[in-house]
């Protein structure tokens, strides 16, 4: 019985080294297929722009308007949104698409950390706390292109 369970232990821990049990020595096998414009222009800025345009008030002559999902299909389109803005901020740190383990890694961790918060907020259909995420998904977006964008228009994130 005892030999079983070091054997079991040993498999489990040779696993671990091979990377399947998260000990890490081995990169999973992802072979990223969009660029980082691709994936800016197709999943960021469309999903960003569902969370930013979802909450807000506009005030006019005609008096105040208060926008925010109505109902549980609303709310769960701005939660899918969130969630896609959650997970591209992963797939901008894998290997083959991050352009360094440094400020790109905490840039794009920046955009998984603020569209959690607006995922959470979704998933509660909380107005105001979404209409608050928003600035820290900009905020996240934003430090990324001042740092890896030209003035010119032209990209380094292609």
């Amino acid at each position: 019985m005892a030999l079983a369970a070091l054997l079991l232990l040993g498999a489990c821990q040779g696993s671990e080294q091979n990377g399947l049990a998260g000990g890490g020595a081995s990169l999973p096998p992802f072979k990223p297929v969009a660029s980082v414009h691709q994936l800016m222009h197709d999943v960021v800025y469309p999903n960003a722009e569902i969370v930013w345009k979802s909450v807000g008030t506009i005030i006019s002559y005609e008096g105040t308007e208060e926008i925010f999902p109505r109902n549980d299909q609303e709310w769960e389109a701005v939660e899918r949104s969130a969630l896609t803005l959650t997970e591209a901020g992963n797939l901008l740190m894998i290997e083959g698409r991050a352009k360094d383990t440094g400020d790109w890694m905490e840039r794009a961790r920046a955009l998984v950390d603020a569209a959690s918060v607006a995922l959470e907020a979704a998933r509660n259909k909380d107005a105001a706390a979404v209409f608050d995420s928003g600035e820290g998904i900009y905020f996240a977006c934003e430090g990324c292109h001042q740092q890896y964008r030209h003035d010119d228009g032209h990209s380094t994130m292609r």
